[in-house]
Order: structure tokens, then sequence, then C-alpha cells
């Protein structure tokens, strides 16, 4: 056997060696993976999203308003940022913007839904979990695009402009040109070689930044047609109506695939670091093959806006809807909601359903459930501080809102109305608008007030402490007017307050419930539980002792007090 045979079977066997190894690797990375995403299923996600990307996912809502939706005020009251976050364990930017504006979308009626309650079913079934597991694995392929918004840039592609490729041929033709050169004066054809090199690699990265961010999109693009054509493969039972689509969607864009590698395939974003893509990126950057391809594709993608956003949708659907059934699972308690579009106009009073059984706020380590039934009144809540007004308050908007999203009730039982839901609950001062709190306040109330006047689902509303921006007097006498014409325009508004005044004031128009407290060895404790009627006992002036302030100070504040209720007058 001659050495030149030696020395081949030598190199085939490392090159064999190396393949079964990097195969090995690449299996064991799967098995890790669809193992902790096996585990991960059902349990409260520990998903880190770096901030300049968490500020991206609400864009395609933001462009893509309409009436109907949850509107800022209610969002940042409820903390559903917070709550975005808990339920948050898709695996790709799609299912990320998707779910984002699905919890910013109630639906109205069934057909409305999003989701079908077989679907969430079969995902939380043990019995589906392979079939799950395999749609996650396409789902974790496909993977997020980092900090940029893969609507943003297929919006912004205009901005682009028309592509001259005049560059990009020059940046072919002369190393070819000084190949040639060479062949007759290699110094030359050297410096020629030299020459080109320069010119390409600076108009190469020149170009390169600006186009940046929307390679980033298409490859994306790329990888999203790939990952509808194996979800659509899977043919699962419970998705045919959503396969069908994607396999339709994905054959009128498969033509984008074409040369997909030139941008696919790139070390500095996410290849595997080999030989062979290390020198297919030197190549892309010598002959900018990879901006050749982008500026071929602008014009399709340009051409095919609405299927790709459609695209992204349907597959952002199916990675919402198996965050929802983990999600599901990752709750203490939790039921199907049994909505009621009501007839006609939701603009009568007790035209609405609310009733829950084992209600709970879904951010609580440990949530308290209160049983609670909202029938012919709105509701009036008083309490002592603390004791977990504004929590309930949250936690009945959030049941409405997450059975109308997604289908999923924190609740052992809630039925309720297709409600359109607002708040007024955590407002401040508009220091750049030159707006008091009283004034934000006035302008918070009166958008459910105009609301009302426009015919549609019934109005929820919560609203904690009305008016606490004034005076007492103009508080209380401003407060029972405002609620009272809540109440005249049938909205089901639950309201809590430290007035006890409002409990008689507008006993003939809502329900007075209350929670309470009792200070026991120096402290004061809490049941959190909703109970009927209004308030008896307060609790400000406890506080004072059990934070350690002078007796003396709490002593005369309750002597004051009750000389105030007892004659009217704090003189």
């Amino acid at each position: 056997m001659s050495a030149e045979l030696i020395t081949l079977l030598i190199i085939a066997g490392i090159a064999a060696v190396i393949f079964a190894a990097a195969f090995r690797d690449r299996s064991h990375d799967r098995n890790r993976a669809i193992e902790k995403l096996r585990r991960s299923f059902g349990q409260i996600p520990g998903k880190e999203i770096p901030p300049e990307r968490f500020e991206k996912i609400p864009y395609y809502f933001e462009h893509h308003r309409r009436e109907g939706q949850i509107d800022d005020i209610t969002w940042n009251d409820l903390n559903m940022d917070d709550l975005y976050e808990r339920i948050d364990c898709t695996l790709s930017a799609a299912g990320e913007e998707y779910l984002y504006l699905l919890l910013r979308t109630p639906a109205y009626t069934e057909d409305g839904q999003a989701f079908k309650e077989e679907q969430l079913r079969f995902f939380q079934d043990p019995a589906h979990e392979a079939d799950r597991l395999r749609l996650q694995e396409i789902l974790q392929q496909l993977g997020r695009t980092g900090k940029y918004s893969f609507f943003e840039y297929m919006d912004l592609l205009d901005r682009l402009g028309k592509r001259s490729n005049a560059y990009h041929y020059a940046a072919i033709a002369m190393p070819l040109f000084a190949f040639l050169i060479m062949l007759v004066n290699v110094p030359r054809g050297a410096m020629l070689l030299a020459a080109a090199f320069v010119f390409n690699m600076v108009t190469y990265f020149k170009e390169k930044r600006e186009i940046e961010p929307y390679v980033v999109s298409f490859r994306y693009l790329l990888r999203m047609i790939a990952a509808s054509e194996k979800l659509a493969a899977v043919n699962n039972p419970v998705l045919t109506e959503e396969t069908e689509k994607l396999r339709q969607l994905a054959a009128s864009l498969r033509h984008f695939r074409r040369g997909s590698f030139l941008l696919l395939l790139d070390s500095q974003y996410g290849a595997s670091g080999n030989p062979a893509d290390i020198v297919l990126d030197y190549l892309r950057m010598f002959f900018h093959l990879d901006l050749l391809k982008f500026n071929s594709m602008l014009g399709d993608v340009r051409k095919h806006a609405a299927e790709i956003e459609e695209l992204a949708m349907v597959t952002g659907k199916i990675d919402a809807m198996i965050c929802t059934a983990s999600f599901r699972e990752s709750l203490p308690a939790y039921c199907e909601p049994a909505l009621h579009e009501e007839n006609g106009s939701g603009n009568k009073a007790g035209n609405w359903t609310y009733k829950a059984e084992g209600l709970f706020h879904p951010l609580l380590a440990e949530p308290v459930p209160n049983d609670f039934a909202a029938d012919l009144h709105p509701v009036l809540i008083t309490g002592a501080n603390a004791s977990g007004k504004s929590t309930f308050l949250k936690a009945s908007a959030l049941c409405a809102i997450l059975s109308q999203t997604i289908r999923t009730a924190p609740a052992a039982r809630y039925e309720g109305s297709y409600f359109r839901i607002f708040s007024s609950m955590a407002l401040r001062d508009d220091i750049a608008g030159g707006e008091s709190y009283f004034i934000v306040e006035i302008r918070s109330l009166k958008r459910i007030l105009d609301a009302a006047e426009v015919e549609g689902p019934p109005i929820l509303c919560c609203i904690d402490e009305v008016l606490r921006g004034t005076n007492t007097i103009e508080r209380i006498a401003a407060s029972d007017e405002i609620l009272q014409a809540f109440a005249n325009a049938g909205i089901l508004c639950f309201a809590a307050t430290h007035d006890i005044e409002l409990t008689q004031l507008l006993s003939g128009s809502f329900r007075n419930m209350h929670f309470e407290g009792r200070i026991e060895d120096g402290d004061v404790l809490f049941d959190y539980l909703l109970k009927e009627g209004a308030a008896s006992e307060r609790n400000a002036i406890a506080l004072l002792r059990t934070a350690g302030y002078d007796p003396g100070i709490a002593d005369r504040a309750s002597a004051r007090a009750r000389r105030f209720e007892e004659t009217g007058s704090w003189i």
C-alpha cells in the first residue's frame, strides 16, 4: 500500500471521527433541549427577555390598534407587563409578539376567540406530550430575532428605497479580472486583487451596516418559511386549520428559499462556527453574495407583505397556544370560562353576567380565593387599608381579560359576559403635559362614560379610590354623582373607596361589600375574604401604632376622629 493511500485513509478516518463526534454532540444537544422543554412545561417561566427586546415586543400591536382593545391606562393599572412575563414561555419572536397582541385584544364573540378549548386541552394532556414536543422543537429552531422586531423591519422596508446592484456586480468582476491579469503579469494582478479586496470590504461593510436589521428579519423570514413547512408536516389533529393555512402560505413563499443559505449561514449570527461556514462568510464579504441575495429578495418581500404577516401570525398563534396550555398547568387552579354574548345593547343596567368561584390574582404566589357574583347592581367595596381591595379589583378585571383572550380564567369557576374592560386605578400626575393628578383622574373616568355611549358589549370597569386627588367634601359629592352616572349608563362598576359616606349615598344603585382586618397582639391581620355589607371598622390609626409611632400620636388621632364623627367638626 502506497504512502499516499495510507495518508488518504488516515485523513478519511480523522474526518469520519470528527463527523461522528459532531453528529453525537448534535444528538446530545437535541436530547438535552427536548428534555428541558419537557421539564419546563407547566412551570412558572424562567425566561429572561433583554430590556431592548422587551421594548420591541409591542410593536405589532402598536401599529395595529383598533377599537375594543385593552387601552394603555387599563394595561398599566393591571400590571399587565408583569402578567405577560408570567405567562410568556413562547419559543419564537412570532410567538412573543402574537401573545402580546392577544392579551390586548379581547374577543367579544365565541367565533372571535383565538383558541379552541380542545386545542388547549390537547396540549395539556400528557398522552400528547410527544406531539407537543415536536411542535416546540420546531418553534425553538425558529427562535427569536435578537433585539429587533420582525414586524418593525417588515413595515420599514420602504425606507430602503430602490436598491442598486452596481457595487455588487463590480465586487464580483474586479477579483475575476485581477486573476486574469495575474496570468499575464503577476505583480500587477496581485496589486489589482489587493485593491479589489479593499474596495469590496469597504463597500460591503458600508452597505451591511445600513441593511443589517433587515437582513436579520430576512433570515428570520427564511427560517419561518422552513418552520411553517415542518409544522404543517406534523399533521396535528387539533391544528388542521392552522397547518393547512401554513402549508398554503409556505408554498406561495417557497421561492424565497432559493439561494437562502447566503443569508442564513453567518458565523456572526448563530451559525456553528465550523471552517466551512467561516470560509463562506469570507466569500460573501469578498463577492457581496448575501447583499445580492438581499436585493433580489427585497422586491418579492414587498409584493408578498400580506402573506408574510399572516405566516408570522399563524406561526405565533401555535406558539402562544402551547404557551397558554403551559400557563394553565402552572396555575394553582383555572377553569374554562363560560362566556355569554348579551342580546342587544350592553348599555343597560343588569345586562351582564359575572359569577366567579375561587377567584384569585394570577401573579400572587399564595393567593386567597374569593367567591363573587355581581347580578343586578354594580359593587362598592370598602375596607381597611391593605385589606385586599385593590388586589381584588385587579383580579376581577384580569379574570375577564384572560377569559376573553386566552380562554383561561384564574378561578375554580367563572361565568361572565363578553365585556369591554376598563380601569382607573394607578394613575399619576402628567408632569410633561402639565396636568395634575385630579385632572388625569377625571379624564380617565370620562373615557369610560364616553365608551358607554357607544353601542356594544357591556362595560366592566374597576375603579380604585374615586377622585382621591381632591378634598374630602368635593370628593364625596363628585364621586357620588360620577358613580351614579356609571350605574345609570349600564356600566358594571367595581369601585373601592375609603369614603364610608358613599355606602349610604349609593345604597340604591350599588351593592355594598367589604374586606376587614383585626388587631391582634399589636398587629393588624387580614383574611382577604370579601364579605357582604359596608365596612364598619377602620385601621389607619391602628397602623400608626404597629409602625412604631409615638402612642400619643395615635391616641390623639383616635380621639379627634371620634369627635368629628360625633360633632361633624374638627375644632
